[in-house]
């Protein structure tokens, strides 16, 4: 299987069930993870993390399936559609 680069959403609305499993997730997938970008909204009570990930599509599966099993959050993902060396800048 290719190697292909991930985007993953992760919204926590509760804080104290999700913090450490998410914590402990994402560190163990730390190699993968080329951006990390957390915001937390306190406004609307909840905590958002985007990542960009590079792995196989399998690989993306098991882990957004381990995201998706922790309660107290919400997990999206979507596949980047693009090749390396495709982008060019003129």
């Amino acid at each position: 299987m290719s190697v292909k680069r991930h985007i993953v959403t992760i919204i926590i609305d509760d804080i104290e069930q999700a913090f450490q499993p998410v914590s402990e997730l994402l560190h163990a997938h730390a190699s993968y993870i080329h951006l990390r970008v957390g915001y937390p909204m306190r406004d609307w009570g909840v905590f958002v993390i985007f990542l960009i990930m590079e792995m196989t599509t399998a690989e993306m599966g098991a882990f957004s399936g381990k995201l998706g099993m922790t309660p107290g959050l919400k997990v999206k993902t979507q596949t980047l559609k693009i090749e390396k060396g495709e982008i060019n800048e003129d």
